[in-house]
């Protein structure tokens, strides 16, 4: 998809789940990110672990993580799916970020899109939008 119709794509998703709050394995960062990947390349970003990172409910511990997937961090899942991006998050990059994620004590971070000089986050009223400076990583497609 060329970027100016992949960038329409993701500005119409985010207006379509502004509304929608934050709901561990219903709604939360894994999913919302994934969707918007989807919705821009037609396909996720994590597809594969969209029904393995629960457990009876509540997200997986780091050590759960681990254990299941093989990887040390976050970063070492991330590398091995997407490419890191050192420069000003593009629209569209996978960001994240240890200081908007309500929930960030799972992982340590919370997934966002960047649109530009800020980046899409979800809360529990729904989708909030963060300064740039507030990005720790930002990664894309390969």
């Amino acid at each position: 998809m060329g970027s100016e119709k992949r960038i329409t794509e993701l500005h119409s998703f985010l207006k379509e789940v502004k509304d929608r709050p934050f709901e561990w394995g219903v709604w939360d960062c894994l999913i919302f990110t994934n969707e918007a990947f989807r919705r821009m390349d037609g396909e996720g970003w994590a597809d594969d672990l969209l029904s393995r990172y629960m457990n009876s409910g509540k997200p997986m511990t780091r050590m759960q993580i681990r254990h299941e997937y093989g990887y040390e961090n976050l970063d070492d899942m991330l590398k091995d799916r997407l490419e890191r991006s050192y420069d000003v998050p593009p629209r569209g990059a996978l960001v994240t970020s240890s200081e908007t994620f309500l929930n960030a004590g799972y992982l340590g971070s919370g997934f966002g899109i960047s649109v530009g000089s800020s980046a899409a986050f979800l809360s529990d009223t729904g989708v909030v939008y963060y300064p740039i400076e507030y990005i720790d990583s930002a990664w894309v497609r390969q």
